[in-house]
Formats: C-alpha cells, sequence, structure tokens
C-alpha cells in the first residue's frame, strides 16, 4: 500500500479551523465593546497565544503529560524503530518520549521542525515489537499528515479545561489553600467550556477522521494492518488505573486510544478501525 494524499482529511481540517476561528470571534464579540485600541490589544493577544500554542504543541505535550525526552542509549529499540519509520516514511525523525504512566497509550504533537511522538511506559510494557511498530507508524502519520496542528488550535479549549481541572485535582491534599486553588481552576475551566461548546462540532469531525487516516497512514508505511489491529484491540481492552487515565486525559484527542476520563467522541469506535483494517488487509492479500 502507497502513501497518499486524503482530500477528505484536507477537508475537515479546514472545516475545523473555520469553526473553530468562528467560536473565537463570535466569544469576542463583546470584547469590540471596547475602545478600539483596547479591543486590537485583546484580538492581537489571542493570535499570539493560539501561534505560540501551535509552535509550542511539542512543549505542551511534555508539560501536560510529564513525558520525559530520551535519548537512543535510554530505549535503543525504540529509538530505532522511530528512526527506521522515518526513513520509511521519507520524513525527518521526529524526537521521542516516554510518558510515566502504566496506561498504555501514545500521541504526537507539534508541526514543522518542532514534533514530538510519546509512548506511555504501559504501552512499551504491553504491546509485542510488531504491534508497538504500528503504533508508532500510526502516531508519525498524524506527523506526516499535519493534522496536529489544526487539532491544537481547534481542541486547545478543551485541552485547557481538561488541564486546569486535572492540575487542581492533582494538588488537592486536604489543606483548605489547595481548596480554594480548586476553586480558581474550576472557575477558569468553567469559562472555556463556552467555547469549547462552539469549537466541539469540528474539533470532532476531524479528531475522528484523522484517526482513521493515521491508520491508513501507518499500514502504507509498515504494511501490516493485522498488527494495528491487534494494537488497537488490546489499547482498547486495558483498564487503567484513574491516576493514570486522568494524567493524559488533557491530551485525550490526540492519543492513538481515548482515555476513560477525556472528553468523549474525539475517537471513532475501536471495532470500527479494526474492522476497515481488515477490509485494507483483506485488499493487500488480493
Amino acid at each position: 500500500m502507497h502513501w497518499r494524499s486524503d482530500t477528505g482529511l484536507r477537508r475537515r481540517m479546514l472545516a475545523a479551523l473555520v469553526l473553530a476561528l468562528a467560536g473565537y470571534a463570535v466569544l469576542l464579540g463583546p470584547v469590540f465593546l471596547l475602545p478600539l485600541s483596547a479591543a486590537l490589544v485583546v484580538c492581537g493577544l489571542l493570535i499570539t497565544v493560539l501561534g505560540g500554542l501551535v509552535l509550542s504543541a511539542d512543549r505542551l505535550a511534555y508539560l501536560a503529560t510529564k513525558a520525559v525526552a530520551i535519548d537512543r542509549e535510554d530505549h535503543p529499540e525504540l529509538f530505532e524503530t522511530v528512526d527506521r519509520l522515518a526513513r520509511q516514511a521519507d520524513m525527518p525523525r521526529p524526537p521521542v518520549a516516554v510518558i510515566p504512566s502504566d496506561e498504555p497509550n501514545a500521541l504526537s504533537a507539534g508541526t514543522g521542525d518542532r514534533t514530538v511522538v510519546c509512548v506511555t511506559l504501559g504501552l512499551l510494557k504491553t504491546l509485542e515489537d510488531d504491534e508497538l511498530e504500528a503504533v508508532l507508524a500510526h502516531e508519525m502519520a498524524h506527523l506526516k499528515n499535519g493534522d496536529s496542528s489544526v487539532m491544537t488550535v481547534a481542541g486547545f479549549p478543551a485541552t485547557l479545561a481538561f488541564a486546569l481541572l486535572r492540575t487542581a485535582v492533582d494538588n488537592i491534599d486536604g489543606k483548605a489553600f489547595f481548596l480554594g486553588y480548586l476553586g480558581v481552576a474550576i472557575y477558569l475551566a468553567a469559562v472555556s467550556l463556552p467555547l469549547v461548546a462552539v469549537t466541539l462540532p469540528g474539533t470532532l469531525a476531524l479528531s475522528r477522521y484523522r484517526e482513521y487516516a493515521a491508520d491508513r497512514g501507518a499500514v502504507a508505511i509498515t504494511g501490516n494492518p493485522v498488527a494495528l489491529g491487534t494494537a488497537l484491540g488490546k489499547l482498547h481492552g486495558h483498564e487503567t488505573p484513574e491516576t493514570d487515565a486522568r494524567s493524559m486525559a488533557a491530551f485525550n484527542a490526540f492519543c492513538i486510544v481515548p482515555t476513560r476520563l477525556g472528553l468523549p467522541g474525539t475517537h471513532p469506535p475501536v471495532h470500527k478501525r479494526i474492522r476497515r483494517l481488515r477490509e485494507l488487509a483483506a485488499e493487500m492479500e488480493a
């Protein structure tokens, strides 16, 4: 199976971006009741923040998931697999990071030369070599498709809301100080909920389709749809402790399978993804 550009993905990326920008514009409407200079400052700040998010999405992934960048000496087999897959996909090798979580999952983020592929310790323990290779190829297909940048802009409100709540919950230890901190975090998260509602339709349409596109991309890179289907089945059926599920919730839409505590509806049903992979396998055999 050869790599080919996905026009359906491109259309959904454009639609998600338009809806996201429209949502930001609607919520910024009241700002234009301010003096023009103040309104321009607010809009400029938003554009700066969004631009910074897109250009620093890899850093956001490190911070949100507590991922640790690795060198070849740390995980030689993992590093070598990513290096080989990059050559097969005809793309630069992205940096690799490991997330200290028992939840078996993976994600990719960033654009251009600022990208990262993250895998959890649970993923490394759960999958066989060919299954891990297929999952890594899936994440690299996201980077090659360039859909992560649009997801960063469209999915920022939900990511912010989950990150704020997760940080608040992680810092509660029964002290009154942290209860006050929780109140502030919940307030800030609630402020972002209207924006989530506006941008959600386009985000979900893109996030669900991009998984199918990355599945096909992974098959184009590895030629092994069966391994990816087996890996998805294992990841979907794995029981994850709540603490680990919460650590990945903020980046739920970027993960290969949804986290238990993440925003629902961001991924197509796993059984449908596996069925499509089986259909691809049948086509390749024919």
